[in-house]
């Protein structure tokens, strides 16, 4: 029986691997050894205190269930490159995440293990496996991109001041543009099977979210819609810039029958072709299929789930390296531009940036200003409410790191019941991405406009659609977002040239996208729990306490 442990192990080539006899003792071991561990990360506090206390309860339910005793195994180190936090118990099947009270199934974690917030459950040979794992922390994405782009164009401008033409044509020729074809490869290898894995994920998710009853639907059908009509809204305002006008085209005949062949040709002649070539819609409608024929099977089909989850899983591990190779293809990017003279087209993007930014920001103030008017709540006490989790999702575009802020937003300032949050926050988190949908459309449509790609009705439908239903099947984690732009701009016919500049945008969006998206999920739950008789209006007009206002 192993009943003490030394806790002097916080370094990187840290590896345990322990039995401990389940008793109330010993969870306080492994308990305190997580959180070590945790801090040892630098993972902020308030997520180590959710993922000590989701742990500890986990194992005290096995405790219950199995009785004292039993052997419970613990692993900690890294896998695959990522710190991971394994518990393993033989017996009995028996899920600890999953309660009476809140029965969603294993698939309705999928999305807070997939951005390292929750543990996942499995059961494989006769043995319990409770697992976490976390995304290391890294350098502010923004300042690695700063630093690619004074970097490559430092080296283009040096090297068109010092280099002979025939030289730097010679290393564009031989070296960089073979590495920026090579990056765009790379791309449109993984971008198909990874969102085709998401989709399948998300559709589970949603669906075992949804079967809770009439509100997860309704909740579910809130967000989506919601998301589709700003995302038009956003559309129709940037067509005016553009000087685009579609007019004329609803009263063509031709258009409407190419709008009818746009949804019939979502039917795919075979269910491989979609994913090998990127055909985005054909590959969501399998995706979507399969995820239904998934939760009717039930446990009938739970080793194919278990399958599903951990390639998705592994594909997002691959989305992450691919974001991790972009400040390296931005340098390159910016050496090109310098030399080719396609500098001008890159430095234009500060449009789109400004316009959808305004867009976003306007947005999220009416979100609030119709909870303020609604309830007769200053708007001045909802900023304050929200100030903590929105400070921390601005500073690191990450939901991962402000969502244990965004649950105390809910639940201890807004009044929102757990009972609402514990699965209306995973659904949001899933399907409500109104400010990513609206950077991404005004984007693509500036893009395309810049690379003289004729923009017809057919066109903004597919563009609408495919922005909509990618962002909400894609898990916002890192690497994913140049993911989507891939599957759009093939679909859109945007020439993939256009990704290096999509890649510096979507880290650029992600710092303002990611807190409007949390305020306005939070002012949604808001309205939601009033349909449910669960918020606590009390709890949502008390003032903040002075020492939380500092």
């Amino acid at each position: 029986m192993k009943l003490h442990f030394p806790l002097n192990f916080l370094n990187n080539s840290f590896s345990i691997s322990e039995d401990f006899q389940l008793e109330e003792q010993s969870v306080d071991i492994i308990s305190a050894i997580i959180e070590d561990y945790l801090s040892s990360l630098k993972m902020d506090r308030s997520s180590i205190v959710r993922v000590r206390l989701s742990m500890e309860e986990a194992l005290l339910r096995w405790m219950d269930h199995f009785g004292k005793q039993t052997i419970v195994h613990m692993n900690v180190g890294t896998n695959f490159s990522r710190p991971t936090i394994t518990l393993m118990l033989t017996g009995d099947q028996y899920n600890p995440l999953v309660t009476s009270e809140n029965d969603l199934g294993e698939w309705a974690e999928s999305l807070f293990t997939g951005i390292s917030l929750s543990p996942t459950y499995n059961y494989r040979k006769g043995v319990n496996i409770l697992q976490l794992k976390m995304n290391r922390p890294e350098r502010n994405p923004a300042l690695k991109l700063l630093a690619s782009v004074i970097v490559g164009g430092v080296i283009g401008i040096l090297g068109k001041a010092f280099l002979p033409q025939s030289v730097i044509s010679s290393i564009l020729y031989t070296i960089l543009d073979p590495i920026q074809n090579l990056f765009l490869r790379i791309l449109n290898a993984t971008s198909g099977p990874i969102i085709f894995l998401s989709v399948i994920t998300a559709t589970c998710a949603i669906g075992s979210m949804t079967a809770i009853g009439k509100s997860g639907r309704r909740m579910a059908l809130r967000f989506i819609s919601i998301t589709f009509i700003v995302t038009l809204v956003a559309a129709a305002i940037v067509l005016k810039p553009l000087n685009i006008t579609l007019v004329h085209q609803l009263f063509d005949e031709n258009q409407f029958s190419s709008v009818l062949d746009l949804f019939l040709q979502a039917v795919p002649n075979d269910a491989l072709t979609p994913i090998i070539q990127g055909n985005s819609p054909q590959m969501i409608l399998i995706a979507l299929i399969i995820g239904n024929a998934l939760l009717q099977a039930g446990q009938k089909a739970s080793r194919l789930q278990v399958i599903i989850e951990q390639a998705d899983s592994l594909g997002l591990i691959i989305a992450g390296w691919v974001s991790r190779l972009s400040p390296f293809f931005v340098t390159v990017l910016f050496i090109l531009g310098v030399w080719n003279g396609s500098i001008s087209t890159m430095l234009s993007i500060w449009k789109p940036l400004l316009l959808a930014s305004v867009l976003i920001i306007l947005m999220g103030l009416l979100s609030v200003f119709r909870i303020s008017i609604r309830h007769h709540i200053p708007m001045r006490l909802l900023f304050e409410k929200m100030k903590d989790s929105f400070r921390i999702a601005f500073r690191t575009s990450s939901v991962d790191s402000s969502i244990a802020e965004n649950l105390i937003c809910c639940e201890k300032r807004l009044g929102i019941s757990k009972k609402l949050t514990s699965y209306g926050v995973p659904l949001g988190l899933i399907s409500y991405m109104p400010a990513t949908c609206v950077a991404v459309i005004v984007f693509v449509m500036y893009v395309a406009n810049l690379y003289q790609v004729q923009i017809s009705i057919v066109w903004l439908i597919i563009a609408l659609i495919l922005d909509v239903a990618l962002e909400a099947a894609t898990p916002p984690v890192a690497g994913v977002g140049i993911l989507t732009y891939t599957a759009l701009f093939a679909q859109l016919n945007i020439p993939l040239r256009a990704l290096p500049i999509a890649m510096a945008v979507d880290i650029l969006f992600g710092f303002l996208v990611t807190p409007i998206n949390q305020a306005m999920l939070q002012m949604e739950l808001i309205t939601e729990a009033e349909t449910l008789d669960l918020l606590n209006r009390d709890l949502l007009h008390k003032e903040m306490p002075a020492s939380r206002k500092k």
